[in-house]
């Protein structure tokens, strides 16, 4: 992960959940802890149905 952590110009999640935390804004950083908790779920469930499905569709070798 490459970041400048300029405030308000180069954030990712985890900093803007870091800075909100120390904020003391506990609710909003729960919040995006679980929406990027939710979309790293996500992004494994549609990997292991493309793997899935890439490999049925391959010829069985021998």
């Amino acid at each position: 992960m490459v970041s400048g952590h300029i405030r308000s110009v180069t954030n990712t999640m985890p900093l803007h959940v870091d800075i909100i935390y120390k904020e003391y804004d506990v609710v909003g950083a729960f919040a995006v802890a679980a929406l990027l908790c939710f979309l790293a779920i996500v992004t494994l469930a549609l990997k292991t149905l493309l793997e899935m499905v890439q490999s049925h569709s391959r010829p069985a070798r021998h």
